[in-house]
């Protein structure tokens, strides 16, 4: 049996491939259980034995290349180390959606926006050919390869058995999309681009791309010339700590431009009344909400616990962006944009209401919602929807959110509200996380509390991974709601 490293690592690629590939043929809940469960164990550990057999095998067996090429094992490691503490968090966002069976809402027509009928599924009915051509290209590799290896390619003939199983999922996966461009219903939320200007965003979101790459590349740079101090003089020491910190510096700008990038590119819900029952999750708060909620959660550094490959691969999210996606499993995230703001924070999709009467859409938009998150405030507004809640919903339907308040605020909040409950002990004004816990209620209002657990100092925690504890029992009271009753609203 052939146990040499480059034997491994070709098994390793092949049966990774083949797990990637079979949990994408099943069915959707059970594929993002799989690949949840691969990426929170099996990938992490996998890449944390590559590391280590680079750093221990290539040392012994290639001692030239080894004492020249070392100092680049660090940045290299330092990457794979980052990607190794990303998939865990993305397994526990893909195994969230997964866990829940939430029914879905009855299909209409397929529409898109406005109203118009969907046409046919064209485009994705010739990806679906195109896809298998292309599969049983690759399938006849090995054939070529025992048959006429005098007319392989070096580099064909090691991975023809890889490339054979590619192309064999490759049919699979053609045949699949064949089926959802004949069975595909429209199931996204209908909107449109908010803005007439979506080009500007594409283009701040390659400068993002640019920026963060620039930064990357300063850190990882210094960090190789930081490897051989004895080679430097002192000012060169000195100019190598300030890349590094321009670097952070450029890589965290181009975060904040992907961020304004998603802005250009919001979508619009043109009227409310085109929302069906039970199809989305309604967010209500105060507009001054949103400022707090549009900073960037996650601030890694980047060359530091691989914190440079964590956000260089999630691009960085805001607060409402993570409060969106939390929500999915149940339905897309829909709010009240603030009148007269030119480019709307991401997250929720936007409606805009008239100032004079905006009261009665809103308390018909409560009424259809299959879920309503409300962030408790003090302004007037945010005050009558906390009402309009309580008295328009079941109690499993509703879920409101702490932010970070005073507990002076709190009491007077809950005077007008005498259904929450006591002020939470870890209530505090100063605290880090924009949402500080979530307060959901039984079937007899009876209220609970739990917190959204401070995430300071561990890299691969964000507001998503903290709030999956406290939303945990709202979401299983709203499926068990919603099995035993068969209704999507009120």
């Amino acid at each position: 049996m052939d146990l040499s490293p480059e034997s491994v690592l070709r098994f390793v690629l092949v049966s990774a491939v083949a797990m990637l590939a079979l949990s994408g043929l099943s069915e959707r809940r059970m594929r993002q259980q799989i690949v949840g469960m691969l990426f929170r164990t099996v990938f992490p550990l996998l890449l944390a034995g590559v590391v280590t057999a680079m750093v221990v095998l290539t040392a012994n067996r290639y001692p030239q290349w080894w004492d020249r090429w070392w100092r680049y094992v660090v940045p290299l490691s330092t990457l794979i180390f980052g990607v190794a503490l990303w998939l865990p968090q993305r397994g526990q966002r893909l195994s969230w959606s997964g866990h829940w069976e939430f029914r879905d809402p009855a299909q209409g027509p397929a529409t898109g926006a406005g109203g118009l009928t969907r046409p046919p599924q064209t485009g994705l009915r010739l990806l679906g050919y195109l896809i298998i051509l292309i599969g049983l290209g690759l399938t006849a590799v090995p054939t070529l390869v025992l048959q006429r290896p005098d007319i392989t390619p070096d580099w064909v003939e090691p991975n023809g058995f890889l490339i054979g199983v590619t192309g064999f999922f490759g049919i699979l996966y053609g045949g699949k999309t064949l089926k959802l461009a004949r069975n595909r219903q429209a199931r996204e939320l209908l909107s449109r681009p908010i803005r007439g200007d979506v080009w500007r965003g594409s283009l701040l979101w390659i400068a993002a791309w640019l920026c963060c790459l620039a930064g990357l590349t300063l850190t990882i740079g210094g960090l190789v010339l930081m490897m051989r101090p004895g080679d430097l003089a002192w000012w060169q020491t000195f100019l190598t700590l300030c890349t590094i910190v321009a670097g952070g510096a450029v890589f965290t700008r181009g975060r904040r431009v992907f961020l304004r990038a998603r802005r250009h590119r919001s979508r619009l819900v043109p009227d409310h009344r085109q929302l069906e029952a039970g199809s989305y999750v309604l967010y209500l708060r105060s507009f001054e909400e949103d400022e707090r909620q549009t900073a960037l959660h996650e601030v890694p550094l980047p060359g530091l616990s691989g914190g440079a490959a964590v956000g260089f691969l999630v691009s960085g999210r805001s607060a409402e962006e993570h409060v969106a996606e939390i929500l999915r499993p149940v339905g897309p995230l829909v709010a009240v944009g603030a009148p007269g703001e030119r480019l709307p924070y991401v997250g929720a999709a936007r409606m805009y209401l008239p100032l004079a009467g905006w009261q009665g859409p809103v308390s018909e938009l409560i009424r259809k919602s299959r879920l309503t998150v409300l962030t408790l405030g003090t302004s007037a507004g945010t005050m009558w929807e906390l009402a309009e809640s309580f008295r328009l919903l079941p109690p499993h339907r509703l879920v409101l959110f702490i932010p970070a308040l005073t507990r002076t605020d709190y009491e007077r909040i809950r005077a007008a509200a005498p259904r929450l409950p006591e002020c939470p002990e870890w209530l505090d004004a100063g605290y880090r996380t924009v949402i500080q816990g979530v307060i959901y209620f039984d079937a007899d209002w009876t209220p609970a509390v739990a917190p959204v657990l401070d995430d300071s100092g561990n890299v691969t925690a964000n507001l998503f991974t903290a709030m999956m504890p406290a939303l945990l029992p709202a979401f299983a009271a709203l499926e068990q709601y919603e099995k035993e009753t068969g209704v999507l609203c009120g």
